[in-house]
């Protein structure tokens, strides 16, 4: 599908079919990701992290193993994921 890419405001946008949100899932509101890639724009959901999240961090300190920003990140996508693919059976 070929769409164009308008002025808005002080930004660009895209204007993106509702049957193609529809096949994957997205909505009008639903918060995306836009991420800049070699081969052009990723757009993906946003992956809202519990509250929890910094109780978490601050357990941090009181693990005998150091968790990286980015094993907790992985952790946290992979629990969202989950939980929306039980959601959605």
């Amino acid at each position: 599908m070929i769409t164009t890419i308008s002025k808005w405001g002080n930004s660009q946008g895209v204007r993106i079919p509702s049957e193609v949100l529809k096949s994957i899932g997205y909505s009008t509101g639903d918060e995306v990701e836009v991420k800049a890639t070699e081969s052009g724009i990723l757009v993906q959901r946003r992956t809202r992290q519990p509250n929890g999240l910094k109780a978490a961090g601050m357990l941090k300190g009181y693990v005998k193993r150091h968790i990286s920003d980015e094993e907790m990140e992985s952790a946290w996508q992979q629990a969202a994921v989950e939980k929306w693919n039980e959601k959605n059976r």
